[in-house]
């Protein structure tokens, strides 16, 4: 694992500490004959520098943390009319609230960048965008690693700012020597250590890279930076993580030391304050999704000890002033790529449902559309299954034209269509795992042993009800030993020519899935494990197949029609 490194020098030293400053150059000089690189150098002169924070007295003071994570590259104009940029006014709300206090750090958690923008300009807009914008440190998302890790080392190669993650490493080197740790910064006259962690559950979001090492025990690895942190002797321990909400929860409470969590990736606006297994408090704060608000977060410390936290929202809206210098780099980017896609394949006579939480938990109308395309214009497919994780938007899509940039906004992850010759009983146990994205009360399946709500399935070609009181769907993956099979899925049937008919535990279906879940994205293990003279890859590429059946269909009006029936 990567040892920390400090990304803030003292602003400002007496004469006396410039002296010592020298005379530990010169020293630093004479280890470097014996081997030592200049990283080393660097590193230790400005350790040596921060140290004069350092006292025999705990920590007492004010520092503010400002946070907007899981931006999915909604960095352009809010509206039609909007001449100014969503990036933008993050970035001037962000320039005057540093200017309040001095003592501001500015933490990104995770998912910078998402789809065929981000993949088509390798991350370069967002980075360079939110290095303007004055980020001083961020952690990897998810989302991160759609693409392959060369996408991932453009972007963060072209930051300002750096990146840390405690629970990755990578085999080349040089992309190694950047993803550190953990770093430490000078705030407030405070030692400030920054630990990044991902979520543990990376592996069944997306398919980890061969040149990546990923940690799944994001406790261990939490003591371990919380013990390096303080050995370095930092007043203040924030945990920079893109995780749940129950990940961060466990977080809090099973490693001690940690004062502050600013948190990423469930999408939600929430703050909490967790007392741990030693005693101590943690705050942890999520500030929502797509740049829609900015948190600012102020802690003060009495002794080392956190004493008093403000959390205070500011909703990002047109009104606000826009960083006119942000906003001319980006929108050239957002010009040339939606000159190219905002040309109308088709009308749509009824709006499109893709809202986060509601295409995560039941039947849409977008669901159906997607799912229906696939299933009618790839030959010989009798049932087609889509998580949707893999559906994205997170609105009402007006009635209206459609155009392809539409449709990327809703399918921006370039999947392409596998088939799989799946048992009844194989499709059962498939939904069953989707049944589980549905968390209630009393179902006693920890988050990390079921699956995510992004693999709540939508589907065609079937029919059935979801009972969230019956016994849900477990796993242990990390030894790949199911625990409950589950039992929520009722009056499951085939949709044939003739009519509805009850799945056949041991017939053959021919099953539509995309690529990210034939791989065992999303929890679904058991579409990995099924043989690979089973499984055939279309080369379709599903938006490219959506965008052809609208252009031939328009205008469409797709709209619900019973297919899944949640009860409890």
């Amino acid at each position: 694992m990567q040892r920390s490194f400090n990304i803030k020098p003292v602003l400002a030293v007496t004469l006396t500490l410039v002296v010592i400053a020298v005379i530990m150059f010169a020293v630093f000089m004479t280890d470097t004959d014996s081997g030592e690189g200049v990283a080393g150098i660097t590193s230790n002169l400005q350790e040596t520098a921060e140290s004069s924070y350092s006292t025999d007295s705990p920590y007492s003071g004010t520092i503010r943390i400002l946070t907007s994570p899981d931006i999915h590259s909604h960095i352009f104009a809010m509206s039609e009319n909007d001449t100014g940029s969503r990036i933008g006014r993050i970035g001037a709300l962000a320039n005057s609230l540093g200017n309040e206090r001095e003592d501001t750090l500015y933490l990104f958690a995770g998912d910078l960048g998402e789809g065929n923008f981000y993949h088509t300009y390798a991350g370069v807009p967002e980075v360079k965008a939110y290095s303007m914008a004055g980020v001083d440190l961020a952690v990897p998302g998810n989302h991160a690693f759609d693409f392959s890790t060369e996408v991932f080392e453009s972007g963060v190669t072209n930051a300002s700012y750096s990146v840390i993650c405690a629970n990755l490493d990578f085999t080349d080197s040089e992309l190694n020597n950047i993803i550190r740790d953990y770093a430490v910064f000078n705030a407030g006259g405070a030692k400030v250590g920054v630990f990044g962690i991902i979520t543990p559950q990376l592996g069944k979001i997306v398919t980890i890279p061969e040149d990546m090492i990923f940690y799944k025990n994001t406790t261990d690895i939490g003591n371990s930076a919380v013990k390096s942190l303080k050995n370095e002797g930092a007043d203040i321990i924030i945990a920079l993580t893109h995780e749940s909400r129950e990940e961060d929860l466990k977080l809090a409470e099973s490693v001690s030391g940690i004062d502050l969590i600013i948190g990423g990736h469930d999408h939600l606006v929430w703050n909490e304050t967790i007392t741990g297994g030693d005693g101590g408090e943690t705050l942890i704060v999520h500030a929502g999704k797509y740049g829609e608000e900015m948190d600012c977060v102020d802690i003060t410390f009495e002794d080392g000890i956190l004493s008093d936290a403000s959390v205070v929202r500011y909703t990002i809206t047109e009104d606000m002033p826009d960083d006119e210098e942000i906003t001319s780099f980006v929108m050239p980017y957002y010009n040339n790529y939606s000159d190219s896609l905002s040309n109308p394949i088709g009308y749509s006579q009824v709006a499109l449902d893709v809202p986060y939480l509601e295409i995560r938990s039941k039947e849409t109308n977008a669901g159906d559309l997607i799912t229906d395309t696939i299933k009618d214009n790839v030959p010989g497919v009798d049932i087609a299954l889509i998580n949707s994780g893999s559906i994205r938007g997170d609105a009402v899509i007006p009635a209206g034209e459609i155009s392809y940039l539409t449709l990327n906004t809703i399918l921006p992850f370039e999947n392409m269509i596998v088939t799989i010759r799946m048992t009844g009983q194989e499709i059962r146990d498939t939904l069953e795992r989707s049944a589980s994205a549905i968390v209630v009360s009393g179902d006693e399946c920890p988050g990390e042993e079921r699956v995510g709500s992004g693999g709540f399935l939508q589907v065609s070609g079937v029919r059935f009800e979801i009972n969230t009181k019956g016994d849900v769907f477990c796993c242990d993956y990390d030894n790949d030993r199911v625990k409950c099979t589950g039992n929520r899925i009722l009056n499951l049937s085939v949709v044939t020519d003739s009519g509805n008919e009850p799945i056949v535990p041991d017939k053959t279906y021919t099953v539509a899935v995309n690529n990210y879940m034939a791989g065992g994205g999303d929890g679904y293990t058991n579409l990995l494990e099924i043989a690979d003279d089973k499984k055939y890859n279309t080369e379709i590429n599903l938006i490219g197949l959506l965008a052809a059946a609208i252009e031939r269909d328009s205008p469409i009006s797709p709209e619900t029609d019973g297919r899944i029936l949640v009860f409890s």
